[in-house]
C-alpha cells in the first residue's frame, strides 16, 4: 500500500503513519467517539488480539498494529484488516462506511485530502438579494433600501454589512430638515393626530393597516414630493421601522388648518 493516498471516512481524514497504518483514533472520532468504543477497548478483547497475531508476519518487520505518543501524530495505528474489524465492533452500519471508503480508495475515487478553501460568507448574498427585493417596494429611496437590506441581513445572519463598513448611518439625499407630525403640530398648534388627519384630508397620505416599510401612513402621488421615510427605532420592541417625514414646507401648508384660538370674551 502507497503512502501517497488518503482515507476520508464520513468527512473525517484518516492519518497515515510511515509504514501505510490507518489511525483507528480517528476511525473513532469519525464513529461519533463514543467513550466506549475507543481502539484500547477494542484491542484488549481477545477476538482483536487473534486478529492482531494472525496478522503479524514474521518475516515481516511491520507490525499491523503501532501506537504512538505523544506528538501531532499521537494514536493507535492499524492495517487495513484491523480498520475493518475494528468498524465492524463499533458498529454494522460504521463497519459499512469504512468498507465503503477503503473500497472507493482503491478504487483511485477519493482524491487527496486538500485544505478546503474557505467559503464566502452568506451575509453577502444576502445583502445582495435583500436589496433586490428592497428595490421593489414603493416610496422607498435608495438610502433606505440599503438600511433596510442591510437590517434584514444582520435578522438572517447576525451580520450587519454596513457596520463592517463601518457606515453606521447614511445620509439623508437632501439637505431639508424633515419634520415628524408632531414637531409640525408644534409649529402651527396642532396635535399630531390632528395633523395626519389633515394630511389625509388634503390627499397628501393615505392610513395603511400593512405596510411594506413597517409605517402606518404612505405618501399619495401628491404627497410623494414632500414626504421621505426615514429609519427609526420601535418603542418598546427590537429593531427599527420606517417613519414617513415631511418637508419643512408641510408647516406652510397646513397651518390654515390650524384652529385659530377663540378671541377671549
Amino acid at each position: 500500500m502507497t503512502n501517497n493516498t488518503s482515507l476520508t471516512i464520513l468527512s473525517t481524514a484518516i492519518r497515515q503513519d510511515a509504514q501505510g497504518r490507518y489511525c483507528l483514533n480517528d476511525c473513532h472520532k469519525a464513529s461519533g467517539g463514543e467513550p466506549g468504543k475507543r481502539p484500547g477497548e477494542w484491542l484488549r478483547n481477545d477476538q482483536a488480539q487473534a486478529l492482531v497475531a494472525e496478522l503479524t508476519d514474521a518475516e515481516n518487520s511491520a507490525s499491523p498494529v503501532s501506537s504512538v505518543k505523544g506528538g501531532s501524530n499521537q494514536g493507535t495505528y492499524g492495517s487495513e484488516e484491523l480498520v475493518l474489524a475494528y468498524a465492524q465492533w463499533i458498529s454494522p452500519a460504521f463497519h459499512v462506511q469504512c468498507l465503503r471508503a477503503l473500497l472507493s480508495l482503491m478504487k483511485g475515487e477519493i482524491p487527496s485530502v486538500r485544505a478546503k478553501r474557505p467559503r464566502k460568507p452568506a451575509f453577502d448574498v444576502a445583502y445582495r438579494r435583500l436589496l433586490s427585493v428592497a428595490s421593489t417596494l414603493p416610496n422607498v429611496d435608495e438610502n433606505q433600501r440599503c438600511l433596510m437590506a442591510a437590517r434584514g441581513t444582520h435578522e438572517l445572519t447576525g451580520i450587519n454589512p454596513l457596520e463592517l463598513l463601518g457606515a453606521t448611518s447614511i445620509a439623508a439625499p437632501k439637505a431639508e430638515n424633515y419634520l415628524t407630525p408632531t414637531q409640525i403640530g408644534e409649529e402651527i398648534g396642532m396635535s399630531a393626530r390632528a395633523v395626519n388627519v389633515t394630511l389625509i384630508q388634503q390627499g397628501y397620505q393615505v392610513k395603511v393597516t400593512s405596510s411594506a416599510v413597517g409605517s402606518d401612513y404612505e405618501p399619495t402621488e401628491k404627497g410623494k414630493d414632500v414626504s421621505r421615510f426615514f429609519d427609526t427605532t420601535r418603542r418598546h420592541g427590537k429593531g427599527s421601522q420606517q417613519q414617513l417625514k415631511w418637508s419643512p414646507r408641510m408647516v406652510a401648508i397646513l397651518r390654515p388648518f390650524a384652529k385659530k384660538p377663540e378671541p377671549a370674551s
